[in-house]
Order: structure tokens, then C-alpha cells, then sequence
């Protein structure tokens, strides 16, 4: 896998660049690692978040989803 594949075409595959793909998927991330410790403390103690965790998820999934669909027009 070449540096342009990696670096170029995969973030101009879904119409963005290497910087906007980049500040995405880290906010993404984030959110991910956010609703891992909610688990976690809804594991610890069941009457915190007891939906949070899953909302998360959901809403990433969803724009995931988003995004994909909207980047096969492309």
C-alpha cells in the first residue's frame, strides 16, 4: 500500500482531505473511548448511564452510516 493510497485517495474517497478525514476520525475516537468509560462505570455501578454507552455507539454508527452512503454519490 503506497503512501498516496493511504495518505490521499482513501480521505478524497469519501470528499474530504487528509486533515478534515483525520480531525473526523479523531473526534470520533474520542466519543468511542467516552462511551467505553461510561460502560465501564456502568459496570461498576448499574444505575449509571444506563443508556449512554449504547446512545453513543449509536449515534457514531449512524453517522458512519451517513457518511458512507453519502460518499457513494460521490
Amino acid at each position: 500500500m503506497g503512501l498516496k493510497k493511504m495518505f490521499i485517495d482513501h480521505p478524497a474517497s469519501v470528499g474530504e482531505t487528509y486533515f478534515q478525514h483525520a480531525g473526523r476520525a479523531i473526534i470520533m475516537g474520542f466519543r468511542m473511548f467516552g462511551a467505553g468509560l461510561v460502560a465501564f462505570i456502568h459496570a461498576l455501578i448499574p444505575g449509571f448511564f444506563t443508556t449512554k454507552a449504547g446512545d453513543i455507539a449509536i449515534e457514531v454508527a449512524e453517522e458512519i452510516s451517513e457518511l458512507r452512503d453519502a460518499s457513494s454519490d460521490l
